[in-house]
């Protein structure tokens, strides 16, 4: 329910910004761009024109009449940083006419509102024009050109002129873009390596877990209240305590006390030895025996005595990390040996993708992949992780038949280890295609269509069919072609715009 209320909301707001198909033009938030009676004659009486042009970082959008002789023409410029898709917020703009060997110049030096300048000129010769748009900035300077630009003799001439028109725009303005993430992309044809989509699980990287292991028998007691999975710990951090209090029999007292008596015997066995050795009075073979078992009773009683005090037996983190799994509870009995947690370094993981028999001859090519968690939308690549592959299987597993694929790649707060994942494994193997970001396909009843950018805020809505996919783009096989502009991110505004533009037209203001 609270769905629909929100899709309800936002197609009254795209409603209310939907373009007045029965006007000539449209105001930019209020700013008049009437410079004398011609201007208005011509912004009410003729339909605009548009441009768009690109360079690598920034879009220009120009919205201006029909350009006529003697008459003020406003070139309505919308500067758009393509990185970000937000709105230019300072800058100059100089637009600049030439036609039949002259030349008419303005410049504004700022925008009228954030995105939008507002320059304007009266050309002086009727014919073929060339427009150019200079903008400087704190992108640096930038030039567009736009060639074969009528310049007509009178109303009658722009009249005349055919207009073009799409029954199947969709019409999404610049503000309300900026407002939102928004993306496009060009369509771009070039190599795509050969995918192999299977799925996998991060796993703890090899020597990256360390067993914390009891020492001793004894009862077990937490260091702390907070020794649960995910706590990160310091090496040589006191997780547990092991104390024999209250148990009959070899407890770790009893053996503390006995290792320790043990100690001082030996300790004076051997310092005897050694004295009665000076003047000859033992034999070599006495002496030796006595400091071996000196030696072995200080290492024994050293290993009772090593983080040993009157609670009992500490047992440490053999690491720097975060303690991923733990295995005992709060006065649990144990005996000697047993694994008490694990402790994971968490620096490396390891993604094992399961690879069918079908593409076995395709492992020695495969030198990265990528991979995303099923509930999220973000992908991540090995390439990007540092990640490299280090081994695949030489047999096929019986349960599944399949054989497995492993990378060794950097941890990050993002991943987890146990996780199921979708792996897109890339083979070296390349071939030239078609291709554009996965973010921009949107599917209904399942046919694949993107929002092609048909001019600065007009979009089409295109079927298309799609072969490989990497997890972040895919092979287009049909239905566009390289050089135009696909929506890469926000398409589903623009998918709520075309369904605005199914009901009665309003008047608007941007």
């Amino acid at each position: 329910m609270k769905q629909y209320i929100w899709i309800s909301l936002a197609l009254s707001l795209l409603i209310a910004c939907k373009p007045n198909t029965n006007s000539h033009g449209h105001d930019h938030g209020g700013h008049s761009h009437e410079t004398d009676t011609h201007a208005a004659h011509d912004e009410e009486d003729h339909s605009t024109m548009s441009l768009t042009l690109y360079n690598e970082n920034t879009e220009l959008f120009v919205e201006f009449p029909k350009l006529m002789l003697d008459h003020v023409s406003n070139f309505t410029t919308h500067l758009t940083n393509l990185e970000t898709y937000k709105p230019y917020t300072e800058g100059s703009v100089k637009v600049v006419l030439m036609v039949a060997g002259k030349g008419y110049s303005n410049t504004v030096n700022s925008p009228a509102r954030d995105g939008i300048f507002t320059p304007s000129l009266m050309p002086k010769k009727a014919g073929s024009a060339t427009l150019v748009f200079e903008v400087n900035s704190k992108y640096g300077k930038e030039k567009f050109v736009a060639k074969n630009i009528p310049v007509y003799k009178d109303h009658e001439e722009a009249d005349n002129a055919a207009d073009q028109e799409s029954d199947n725009e969709i019409s999404f303005l610049k503000e309300q873009a900026w407002k939102i993430d928004f993306a496009t992309a060009e369509v771009k044809n070039s190599n795509f390596q050969n995918i192999i989509k299977t799925t996998g699980t991060l796993q703890p990287a090899v020597n990256m877990e360390k067993q914390v292991v009891a020492k001793t028998s004894g009862v077990v007691h937490f260091s702390s209240t907070d020794i649960v999975a995910g706590k990160t710990v310091n090496k040589n951090t006191s997780l547990f305590m092991i104390t024999g209090k209250g148990l009959a029999g070899d407890n770790l007292s009893t053996l503390y006390t006995e290792a320790k008596l043990e100690l001082e015997k030996a300790k004076a066995e051997f310092d005897r030895a050694s004295t009665l050795r000076k003047d000859k009075i033992v034999t070599e073979k006495t002496f030796l025996e006595a400091k071996a078992a000196y030696e072995n009773a200080q290492v024994k009683f050293n290993s009772i005595n090593k983080n040993y005090n009157d609670s009992g037996l500490s047992i440490l983190s053999p690491v720097n990390g975060f303690v991923c799994d733990v295995y005992v509870n709060e006065g649990q009995y144990v005996e000697k040996g047993t694994v008490l947690a694990k402790v994971d370094q968490g620096s490396k993981l390891m993604l094992k993708a399961d690879v069918y028999q079908k593409h076995l001859k395709e492992l020695p090519n495969i030198k990265s992949a990528n991979f995303k968690l099923p509930y999220r939308n973000k992908v991540f690549s090995t390439e990007e992780l540092n990640g490299k592959m280090i081994a695949y299987g030489k047999d096929i597993h019986e349960d599944d038949y399949t054989t497995p694929l492993f990378f060794e790649l950097d941890l990050t707060p993002e991943l987890y280890s146990g996780s199921f994942v979708e792996v897109y494994l890339k083979s070296e193997h390349t071939k030239n295609v078609l291709h554009i970001e996965k973010s921009a396909v949107l599917e209904d009843q399942g046919l694949k269509y993107v929002f092609v950018q048909t001019g600065g805020e007009s979009f089409e809505k295109r079927f298309i069919t799609i072969g490989a996919d990497n997890g972040r783009e895919v092979e287009i096989l049909k239905g566009l072609q390289a050089g135009e502009r696909v929506v890469t991110e926000g398409a589903y505004f623009v998918k709520l715009a075309s369904l605005a533009g199914s009901l009665p037209a309003h008047s608007h203001e941007h």
